[in-house]
């Protein structure tokens, strides 16, 4: 199969056109740059690669549909962990350490309230760089509800982002203090691990409102009945950490709260999402807030209330400044069907590179196409607000990836009980059929997944599936998703371990990181375990 060409239904909705055009011409400029420019080791800095959180990485020129594949492409060991490890591993190339040399470092977070770096290249049990660890986790024991989906600790929960500026990874721990749950954001020096930017400081907010849990017209942000799973954002010069709930466990809403990056103890602003009412998670599936270049910021919401004033839950939410404040929302028509049998917009938002254009799915398997710079309010049967694509998936999905190309997108999701596929959007609608698919099914759709890429050549399609233990990592040719190039069960020494939900692998030089619950971070990349030459192979040394 062979991306690009095609034309689109007549059906189809294109909103906003000439904004719509202007925008793909910027992203078209914008990729030109990118694909002519030298790729050199990239840096991994936040959830999902990026600030739009595409789930790509588009320089990586090291491994291709070629040399992914058994016999090259394999194991090559893995980084020890004290817990569990859902937060995606960070990337920064070429960092000058204290030993006056230049390292790639991998940096990552663990349950149990740990950061590590390590050499991202020494990966043969090597001690780490530097390990830190941020307070005592919190037993879910101490939970008001059976939920057992996170066990047996919460710690760090949501992907850090770094300030490659400043050397500062912003990271958040749920800590147990005084008996009891709370919240501490932490800047950390990259060279050491020291806290920087007058950090930790523990996280408290408050807004007005009659919601659940209120006292006197006034919510206390409850660290007790919220969970921080979303990716921190890092715009504007300012931090956005976003929480949302125990599943759905009264009393509960959804916050973002914003710190000023260079002072942690300036709290800039709390936007909450269900004042009047109750619920609005803002959880994501573990996939960051969005941001796109402008510094305009995006959430989705989970079940619960809504009234279009002060309770926002099912809806897209542009927000706005170092304060959070909204700006603009999208709500579907049916947003109480989708609360009433828990089918909330459930992944995204992505951001289309160039653009205003924002993606988002919901547990009925649609996908949402929302203009940024209009988004709609409360959309109706006849005038949606939005493009829909209804069934592009069988059940849920929670993870996506995208592969951003000149004119057109590639968007890769997961169902449950279905196979991956890959749709198209061009002009701000997609094209209902797929232009690939898998052939395999998926039993549960709380997959990982990642695109790395050569600008618009050689991408591979990384997926991490399972159901707790083990976990297998795929690697599917982008470009026809019915040829899986590789997976880590074709051989024993392959193996990844504990599967960790909505966990993306990090693909960076040449080598794929992976979070796992199995006390490690495993590492994959090219072998040359077949006896052919470095050259020949496309290997390197490591």
């Amino acid at each position: 199969m062979s991306f690009g060409g095609g034309s689109l239904p007549s059906r189809h909705v294109i909103y906003s056109l000439l904004t719509v055009i202007g925008n793909w011409f910027l992203a078209f400029v914008l990729l030109g740059a990118m694909v002519n420019r030298p790729l050199g080791p990239a840096n991994i800095l936040t959830a999902n690669g990026d600030n739009y959180r595409t789930n790509s990485n588009l320089e990586e020129a090291q491994l291709t549909p070629a040399n992914v594949r058994p016999g090259s492409f394999g194991k090559l060991g893995s980084f020890a962990t004290d817990g569990q490890v859902y937060a995606q591993p960070l990337y920064v190339s070429n960092l000058l350490l204290a030993d006056g040399k230049r390292h790639n470092v991998v940096f990552l977070a663990t349950m149990h309230n740990s950061v590590y770096a390590y050499d991202a290249d020494q990966v043969s049990g090597a001690a780490p760089l530097w390990k830190i660890n941020l307070g005592p986790s919190v037993p879910v024991s101490l939970w008001n509800s059976s939920y057992t989906d996170i066990s047996p600790e919460v710690g760090i929960l949501g992907t850090g982002a770094i300030d490659p500026q400043t050397n500062v990874l912003y990271v958040v721990a749920e800590i147990l203090q005084n008996g009891t749950a709370a919240f501490t954001l932490h800047a950390l020096n990259l060279l050491d691990g020291s806290e920087a930017m007058n950090g930790p400081v523990t996280i408290h907010a408050g807004a007005s409102g009659s919601g659940a849990g209120s006292v006197g017209g006034q919510l206390v942000f409850n660290p007790v009945q919220h969970l921080q799973r979303p990716g921190l954002l890092l715009t504007n010069q300012s931090v956005y950490v976003a929480f949302g709930s125990h599943m759905d466990q009264s009393p509960w809403h959804g916050w973002v709260i914003s710190y000023r990056a260079a002072d942690l103890r300036v709290e800039q602003g709390a936007f909450l999402t269900t004042a009047n009412g109750e619920g609005g998670a803002i959880w994501h599936s573990g996939r960051g807030l969005a941001a796109d270049d402008a510094g305009n910021i995006y959430a989705m919401t989970g079940n619960g209330d809504f009234d279009g004033s002060t309770n926002f839950a099912e809806s897209f939410l542009k927000l706005s400044g170092a304060a959070a404040t909204l700006a603009d929302w999208f709500t579907p028509a049916n947003w109480q069907a989708l609360t009433d049998v828990d089918a909330d917009l459930s992944t995204g938002p992505i951001v289309i590179p160039g653009t205003h254009t924002l993606v988002g799915g919901d547990k009925f398997g649609q996908l949402y196409l929302v203009n940024g710079d209009w988004m709609g309010k409360l959309g109706t049967e006849n005038s949606p607000g939005a493009v829909i694509l209804p069934g592009a998936v069988i059940g849920g999905m929670f993870n996506f990836a995208l592969w951003n190309q000149s004119s057109e997108a590639y968007l890769y999701v997961q169902g449950e009980q279905d196979a991956i596929k890959c749709y198209r959007i061009t002009a701000g609608a997609f094209e209902e059929t797929p232009v690939s698919a898998g052939t395999a099914q998926v039993a549960s759709p709380r997959v990982g997944l990642t695109i790395s890429a050569n600008g618009v050549r050689n991408g591979i399609l990384w997926e991490t599936t399972g159901d707790s233990n083990p976990g297998t990592l795929h690697a599917f040719d982008a470009a026809n998703l019915s040829n899986e190039l590789w997976n880590s069960d074709m051989s024993p020494g392959d193996t990844l371990g504990s599967f960790m939900k909505f966990a993306n692998p990090t693909v960076a030089n040449g080598k794929v990181y992976v979070g796992t619950g199995s006390g490690s971070v495993v590492v994959y990349g090219l072998t040359c375990a077949n006896g052919r030459s470095l050259k020949l192979a496309g290997c390197t040394s490591y």
